[in-house]
């Protein structure tokens, strides 16, 4: 005869989940979402491959001082070669850190 699984008790030592959330406020501002939204509508295909678009990306980081909401700030790509460009960028940024002093 079959035994019915007893239900597990939870683990105390165990870390919740964070959800991984832009640091970045604006992006959950009603100005963005309508903006990514009517630049999603415009340009519905990635500027890289050519595929259906499901990023807006900003083409100079807001970072280094990039507009935020500017029209021609913005490309829109998919996810895939918005992975890939974001972490050459990363890997960029590391191995030629910003120093105070030039070269």
């Amino acid at each position: 005869m079959p035994t019915i699984p007893r239900k597990q008790t939870p683990n105390p030592n165990r870390k919740k989940q964070e959800r991984n959330y832009p640091q970045d406020k604006r992006y959950w501002s009603p100005q963005w979402r309508k903006l990514r939204a009517t630049f999603i509508k415009k340009n519905p295909l990635c500027v890289d491959c050519g595929k259906l678009a499901s990023v807006v990306d900003h083409i100079h980081s807001v970072r280094q001082g990039g507009s935020f909401y500017e029209m021609d700030n913005l490309q829109a790509m998919c996810h895939r070669c918005h992975n890939a460009k974001s972490g050459r960028e990363a890997h960029q940024k590391s191995k030629n850190p910003q120093r105070g002093i030039p070269c």
